[in-house]
This record gives C-alpha cells, sequence and structure tokens, in this order.
C-alpha cells in the first residue's frame, strides 16, 4: 500500500482518505441547504410579484422616507 497526498493507492485505484470525504460531505449539505433556502427565497418572490407588492414595494418606501424626514 502506497500512500500519496493523502490519498491511498490500492490495487491501481485511488480513495479518498476519510478527513476529505467527511469535508465533501459538510460542503454538500452546506450547498443543499442553501439551495433550498434559495428556493424558498425565490418562491416567495414569485408569489409577491403575483399579489402586486412587488411592483409597488418602491413607491411605500419613497412614502414611509418623506414622512420620516419630516
Amino acid at each position: 500500500m502506497t500512500t500519496l497526498n493523502s490519498e491511498i493507492i490500492i490495487g491501481g485505484g485511488s480513495y479518498m482518505d476519510f478527513t476529505q470525504k467527511m469535508r465533501l460531505r459538510g460542503k454538500a449539505e452546506e450547498d443543499l441547504y442553501f439551495a433550498q433556502q434559495d428556493q424558498a427565497l425565490i418562491e416567495a418572490l414569485h408569489d409577491m410579484q403575483e399579489s402586486g407588492e412587488i411592483e409597488n414595494w418602491h413607491k411605500s418606501a419613497k412614502k414611509e422616507s418623506k414622512s420620516e424626514s419630516q
């Protein structure tokens, strides 16, 4: 058995070591979590766009800023 750069070479194939596997697994879980969060935000934006909230958000923000400055 020969080890090179934290990889174990056995019978002509290469295998990742345990820490690399765990790091990749953690990154994959994190990527999935944030993909789900992004999808939920996109769906919320689409819902707001359909209900007309997104088209008028800038108008209400301007009204609030004018009332605060007076």
